[in-house]
């Protein structure tokens, strides 16, 4: 689910750019206005999309009018093209770059190596943006690499230029990585060894996937299909605490625990990887939307104790489960 705080920030750039065009807006995306008071107001990630195409047409821009220049609706569709032909990551990366500099201008982004890490730097020469539009670029590039090397891209560092919004923290977060603020410079770096994955999509994928954009990079890499996309539908219909072990899910799956753990690999992930997510993402819906304790919430995800709840809620966002909440 979206939450209210980045359905304002994008119907924001509707109010500065069009207006009067709000209520049509809100119609084309099928959210009633009303239910935009209340406080607990969120999107699922077909509505946003809706929300966020119907701006774009409406601002002529894709990009929420925070670059030098509009990105003109059409123009991810034809990123996606642009990059589709590309030999690897690397190359895909900067493909990808040099499109959104010829579209926008700025912020321009480059794709460098430095401290053991390649980083995608985004250089400015204007004061600071505001962190939804460092978010935007990020979202739309990341989904887009993520879909063309059939797996997801671990983040090791995210860094944004300018304050954090306040009272805002689903800011701090970014796909499973702590953002950090006060930056010299907007960055996001990861492992260099990825940069030589081969692109697997052809143009048929392709048409499949701006079908269904801009939804589909609201959800990181998707689960489409194969083995990745059967474990995810079996552990999202078992309770966290009823899991199975990894040979238990390969018995369900018919399938051979090499060949299930290969099928994994390929998409660049693991069972315990799997699961850590989604228990990341029960843990931090129930702490925002329930008023289960601590203590439950960790046995309910399959922690046999607290503590360890605690050090695995510490290590996806840099605080305790009930400093999270307090903040909420």
């Amino acid at each position: 689910m979206i939450g209210r705080g980045f359905v304002d920030d994008a119907l924001a750039a509707l109010q500065r750019y069009a207006p009067a065009k709000t209520p049509l807006v809100l119609a084309a995306a099928g959210i009633n206005p009303r239910a935009l008071q209340q406080p607990d107001f969120k999107l699922d990630a077909a509505h946003y999309s809706r929300l966020w195409l119907a701006i774009a047409e409406e601002i002529q821009c894709e990009f929420f009018r925070f670059g030098q220049r509009p990105m003109p609706p059409g123009s991810f569709a034809m990123l996606c093209h642009a990059a589709l032909s590309s030999d690897n990551l690397e190359h895909a990366i900067r493909r990808s770059l040099r499109f959104f500099t010829l579209l926008i201008g700025e912020p321009r982004g480059e794709l460098i190596q430095r401290d053991g890490l390649a980083v995608i730097v985004l250089r400015e020469v204007s004061p600071a943006r505001p962190a939804f539009a460092y978010r935007t670029f990020f979202l739309i590039l990341y989904g887009v690499l993520c879909w063309l090397v059939k797996r997801r891209l671990p983040i090791h560092d995210i860094a944004f230029r300018g304050v954090p919004p306040v009272d805002r923290p689903d800011y701090l977060d970014f796909f499973s990585t702590k953002v950090r603020f006060f930056s010299q410079e907007t960055s996001l770096a990861f492992d260099p060894a990825l940069l030589s994955l081969k692109i697997h999509r052809s143009k048929t994928a392709l048409r499949q996937f701006l079908a269904q954009a801009p939804a589909n990079i609201l959800l990181r890499y998707r689960y489409d299909r194969g083995s990745a996309s059967a474990i995810h539908k079996l552990l999202r219909e078992t309770p966290p605490a009823n899991w199975p072990g990894f040979a238990q899910a390969a018995q369900h799956l018919h399938i051979s625990e090499p060949t299930l753990r290969r099928h994994l690999r390929a998409d660049g992930m693991s069972y315990s990887s799997l699961k850590e997510e989604l228990r990341r993402q029960y843990a931090l819906s129930w702490l925002q939307e329930t008023n289960k304790s601590v203590g439950l919430i960790a046995a309910e995800l399959g922690y046999t104790e607290p503590s360890a709840f605690h050090r695995a809620f510490k290590k996806w966002t840099g605080t305790s489960p009930a400093d999270y909440r307090r903040k909420l």
